[in-house]
């Protein structure tokens, strides 16, 4: 209903005027009555109608002083028909110069009142669709004024009915981050943004229902920060336990649409509206906490303020090097042992968030190494692009966990395959190298490096396809070689000579394997 004051120093004039039509069957409702300018003004401030009936002679303050003071204070929303007994031109024409919508003649006309108060609620309705639009392109660009610091006490002062909140009361930020969106495109990332936004207005509205946070004009206003960010300005819940309690609000209206978890930072209450950007800025301090406290779905800036900022650290070397041990191996066991253990790590030492960017990074970046260096191209792994630029998209330590699980199994499963392909092709080419170069100082582990293959995985295809451990193998073709030199006369100098050939020590000293003791025994009473 349209609100409308009647203006009149006569008290059964406004009671008559009150009395000669059906207000609310034309969208009207009646809230006040004044006898003067003076009160009308009072009542103009305080009430905020659409339409004030006044008449022209009173004292104290007549009705056309009382309409040039009230668009002087800015009253522009209230609109003003002028009823006189007074047929003087003048009248009319100061009427229509201080916008005056109707100048009525007494008696009144019912039909006649009927008619304007029609007019004016058809440009009303004209206006508050212009002022909505005109809202809704101003409050972005308010709202970052706001919590940047930007925004000037006139400029607020201007435009506080755009927001529709009280100068000065405490506000706090709520910075709603959503994780773990499913990967999608701009547009689909935009609509589910949006669901969560009006999920959210509908929330604080009934928080201010609930008397949980004072109310405010029109629905509360949620800024898009980006695809993945909302963030709301909210009066009052300056106690911490409030502000908590708003905050699981929002996380489980957020949390409705499909896939999404959302995180909740809250910042220290700032005392006033100007100030709000301290309580945007410390709502950014609280978010450096989101690995430290994982569990905590709201993160409010008191629970984290004396615990400081996140730690810079760096995952342990032991645990970077079991990962990509597990991952060589295609241990999926160890290879999630060794995660788990990270990741408990980023919570227990309390990584700050570029610190568990970095540890990512390094673990993707050094699987992506073990790949190339088996001679694969980590562009075919269809996880890579997610692993090396998750932070597009937030995700929560269990998402980000999971992400990372899924990047690893495919590059074990990746390297498993490189790993049987290079085999079948290369045994037989390792074969020969051993062969050839038995004489120098080689082991399985320089025999793996040299052709891209895991130690473990070459000892055991070395033992299918030949019958005999890597070992055994070399050992053999060692003293094999050896009694061969013996027999040879020519060869009997050779210790003399100082060569460094099959005979030396170190060559006779090679690990064996139980079972060829003998054989090493036998070779040294040769000589």
């Amino acid at each position: 209903m349209r609100k409308v004051i009647l203006v009149d120093d006569e008290m059964f004039a406004r009671k008559g005027l009150a009395g000669l039509i059906p207000w609310e069957q034309y969208g009207y409702e009646v809230v006040g009555e004044a006898e003067d300018g003076e009160e009308a003004l009072a009542l103009i401030g305080r009430l905020s109608p659409d339409v004030v009936v006044t008449d022209i002679r009173m004292p104290v303050l007549d009705g056309l002083g009382m309409i040039r003071e009230a668009q002087e204070r800015g009253y522009r929303g209230t609109h003003f028909i002028i009823i006189s007994g007074f047929g003087d031109f003048k009248y009319a024409q100061q009427a229509v110069r201080f916008g005056v919508q109707d100048y009525l003649l007494k008696p009144i006309d019912e039909y006649e009142l009927i008619a304007a108060l029609v007019r004016i609620g058809e440009q009303l309705k004209r206006e508050q669709a212009r002022t909505e639009a005109e809202d809704a392109l101003r409050r972005p660009s308010l709202f970052e004024a706001l919590v940047s610091g930007r925004a000037a006490e006139r400029e607020l002062d201007a435009d506080r009915h755009t927001l529709g909140w009280p100068a000065d009361l405490p506000y706090r930020y709520y910075a709603v981050e959503l994780n773990d969106a499913p990967a999608e495109d701009a547009e689909a990332a935009l609509r589910r943004a949006g669901d969560a936004a009006r999920a959210l207005a509908r929330a604080a509205s009934a928080a201010a229902e609930a008397g949980l946070v004072p109310p405010c004009a029109g629905e509360p206003y949620v800024h898009f920060r980006d695809r993945y960010e909302l963030g709301l300005l909210v009066p009052g819940a300056s106690e911490p336990r409030e502000a908590k309690a708003l905050g699981e609000r929002l996380a489980r209206a957020a949390g409705c649409c499909d896939g999404i978890a959302p995180r909740i930072y809250i910042g220290e209450p700032a005392s006033g509206l100007l100030l709000a950007g301290h309580s945007f800025l410390t709502a950014q301090e609280t978010r450096k906490a989101k690995f430290a406290k994982a569990d905590d779905t709201v993160l409010l800036f008191e629970d984290v303020r004396d615990a400081g900022p996140g730690a810079c650290r760096e995952i342990e070397p032991a645990v970077y090097a079991a990962l990509l041990e597990a991952l060589e191996e295609n241990d999926a066991a160890a290879m999630t042992d060794a995660l788990d253990r990270m990741f408990a790590a980023f919570g227990e030492q309390r990584f700050a968030p570029d610190a568990v960017a970095a540890a990512v990074s390094r673990v993707v970046y050094g699987a992506a190494a073990i790949v190339r260096t088996m001679q694969g191209d980590d562009r075919k792994l269809e996880t890579m692009n997610r692993a090396l630029g998750w932070q597009e998209a937030p995700l929560s330590l269990a998402g980000l966990r999971a992400l990372l699980l899924a990047f690893l199994a495919e590059c074990a499963g990746y390297i498993a395959s490189l790993r049987e392909s290079i085999g079948k092709g290369d045994i037989a080419k390792i074969k020969a190298y051993i062969d050839r170069h038995f004489h120098e100082n080689i082991s399985l582990k320089s025999i793996s490096r040299r052709y891209y293959m895991n130690a473990v995985y070459l000892g055991q295809l070395f033992k299918k396809t030949y019958g005999v451990y890597f070992n055994d193998y070399v050992l053999q073709l060692r003293i094999h070689e050896a009694k061969r030199q013996l027999r040879q006369t020519d060869k009997k100098g050779v210790r003399d000579r100082g060569e460094r050939g099959l005979l030396q020590c170190r060559l006779l000293r090679h690990p064996v394997r139980e079972g060829r003791a003998e054989d090493a025994d036998r070779l040294q009473k040769c000589h």
